[in-house]
């Protein structure tokens, strides 16, 4: 029986066995499912565009196991991973270009980084900018892009789910992908339909981002090209003379094309884990094994892409019923679409799980689940408060009120943790009500930009926060702040009583025909997109919520306009004539947002 060629395509350089670090494929071992190919991530001839990027210092070798035996995928199909997908036949990862860099860092409109390294020489969306880091000369795949000869491509790597990789070229001619450039001129809309929430919206297409700049200005359509939205085909090649799946580099032209290698998902079956939800809450499911904690986030399918807010995608609080413990993690998706930690729970008891989040197109959520740990009841650890912070006690807090939780941060080396001076998890007592704020902004930005929290945007380490809450009840209240000090991440745990409500004269507004209105709720604001006719003044109807919720301000940066919104009440804004385009607004913590559109744009 010949030899399979997943265990003997693989390039080696001779090399004496001392030497620390080889180039090309050094180890491949067969077992009965898989080959197991040893490398240490390099090739003495460069690969060009898409090669991976250099290995952290800390990474001393590889070890990719690649299936000897591919299967289609029986259920839902794996989404490939964050960095390599496969193995070149030298033994460089194949990696993947579409999820380490967001605009804005948001993690909703990915750059093709391959195209964006390129200044149209060597792929179809590459163009001229003055920062390319581009190669000076193509490399190995750059030159498999132009077929010629009637020759079929080489075989040029796996995919970790058992199946080759090709170059574009069979005995026919290029093989091209089904993907396609949408006809849009707004970035508001995804692929798949998902309308994007105010503050969502990529870039408008124009010189500077031009149609081909994301990932996602790509649509797959059935029948466009020979490949399907997997990028690959079932066909004869040479070294499967009776037929194969495969993936194929995708080219136009004679130029590399997207996706360039795999697309989103993989084809075959990939080595995982079966997700099994335990608990459920809506859309959002929870499995707990051992120390593991995993949640999926179906709508109908999992959502791997959630807003990055404060510099995370998803934000998970853990307090005890007690409100003794408290943990603040940031669980990570994998290629099935299944959000991952662990915790190891401190002690026995019931304990209340908090996960927020942002998904696309929608406003921010907080999802709970309970969990109760077995085991005989332990004293909590005694937590203190460190020298320099202090909650100011001189004001009273009411229940139903605008409230103001002023700190002092005299702490050394104060740092930001996670794009904020201080993060605040307010609960009350027996886990009655959850609150995750953030400091008011000193000068309030566009929503737009809400997100962006880097150090010269923060400004200098400030003395003092204030954090703006609505308590609902009187009542006991836990409340943790987090903040960074010299490298190390603190809680610091605080309790306070909240007064009974003082009863309220309703104020009545009188409301114009034609005003435009707009509620403020717990979930922000609604309607989160509104339009107006251009050229004409109008006026917006803000009404808040009685109940709880942080939009105490509506913030308009590009009107320099900030005006605080009673609980409970209607206040107006007249603003004048405007040309046709967008203006955003946002509460003053930046965490509601909206947009305000003059006219009409195509998406």
């Amino acid at each position: 029986m010949l030899a399979q060629p997943v265990s003997t395509v693989w390039i080696r350089t001779q090399l004496p066995a001392n030497v620390s670090r080889r180039p090309d494929v050094h180890a491949v071992e067969v077992t009965e499912r898989e080959v197991v190919v040893r490398s240490h991530g390099f090739s003495l001839a460069p690969l060009g565009l898409l090669a991976s990027p250099p290995a952290p210092p800390a990474v001393t070798g590889y070890a990719f196991r690649i299936p000897r035996q591919p299967q289609p995928a029986a259920g839902r199909h794996a989404h490939v991973p964050s960095d390599a997908t496969g193995v070149f036949v030298n033994g460089v990862p194949v990696y993947n270009h579409f999820e380490a860099a967001s605009y804005r860092g948001q993690n909703l409109w990915h750059y093709d980084l391959v195209a964006r390294n390129d200044d149209g020489t060597s792929t179809v969306a590459g163009r001229k900018r003055a920062d390319l880091t581009h190669p000076t000369a193509p490399g190995l795949l750059e030159r498999l892009a132009v077929c010629a000869g009637g020759k079929h491509s080489p075989l040029i790597g796996f995919a970790f789910d058992g199946y080759p990789i090709y170059g574009p070229c069979t005995t026919q001619g290029p093989v091209r992908s089904g993907y396609r450039l949408r006809d849009i001129t707004v970035r508001e809309v995804w692929p798949d339909g998902t309308v994007m929430a105010p503050g969502q919206a990529g870039p408008p297409v124009s010189d500077e981002y031009p149609l081909g700049t994301f990932v996602e200005d790509y649509v797959y359509v059935a029948g466009a090209g020979a490949l399907d939205r997997y990028n690959g085909r079932f066909a004869a090649t040479p070294e499967y003379p009776q037929g194969t799946y495969a993936y194929y580099l995708s080219t136009e032209g004679g130029k590399l094309a997207f996706p360039y290698l795999l697309a989103h998902e993989y084809q075959g079956e990939y080595a995982s884990e079966t997700f099994r939800p335990s608990a459920t809450a809506g859309i959002v499911s929870l499995e707990k094994k051992n120390d593991s904690l995993r949640f999926q986030i179906d709508s109908p399918t999992p959502i791997r892409y959630l807003e990055f807010v404060h510099e995370r995608p998803l934000h998970l609080l853990i307090i005890s019923e007690d409100l003794q413990d408290f943990a603040h993690l940031h669980p990570e998706v994998n290629p099935q679409g299944t959000w991952e930690t662990t915790y190891s729970f401190p002690r026995p008891g019931r304990y209340r799980l908090y996960a927020d989040f942002t998904p696309p197109g929608g406003a921010q959520r907080v999802t709970q689940f309970d969990l109760l740990i077995p085991g005989k009841p332990t004293r909590p650890a005694k937590a203190s408060i460190p020298a320099g912070v202090e909650l100011d006690r001189t004001r009273p807090w009411r229940a139903g009120e605008d409230t103001q939780l002023r700190f002092t941060l005299n702490l050394p080396g104060l740092e930001p943790y996670l794009g904020a001076w201080a993060h605040v998890v307010i609960v009350g007592e027996g886990l009655s009500s959850f609150l995750h704020a953030h400091p008011l902004e000193a000068s309030p930005i566009a929503p737009s930009e809400a997100h962006i929290h880097t150090r010269e945007a923060l400004g200098p380490p400030p003395r003092e926060v204030s954090v703006a809450a609505v308590l609902p009840r009187a009542g006991r209240y836990k409340l943790w702040l987090q903040t960074q000090s010299a490298g190390t991440v603190l809680a610091i745990p605080f309790e306070i009583e909240v007064s009974a409500a003082q009863a309220k004269t309703p104020v009545s507004t009188v409301i114009p025909p034609g005003a435009i209105r707009v509620q403020v709720t717990p979930e922000g604001f609604v309607p989160a997109r509104v339009t107006a006719p251009p050229g004409k003044a109008f006026t917006l109807a803000l009404t808040r919520s009685s109940a709880p919720n942080c939009g105490n301000t509506i913030v308009i940066p590009a009107l320099g306009i900030s005006r605080d919104l009673p609980l409970g009440a209607t206040i107006l804004i007249e603003l004048p004539p405007h040309a046709q385009g967008a203006l955003s607004f946002s509460c003053g913590m930046g965490m509601y947002r909206g947009s305000l559109v003059i006219g009409s744009e195509k998406n």
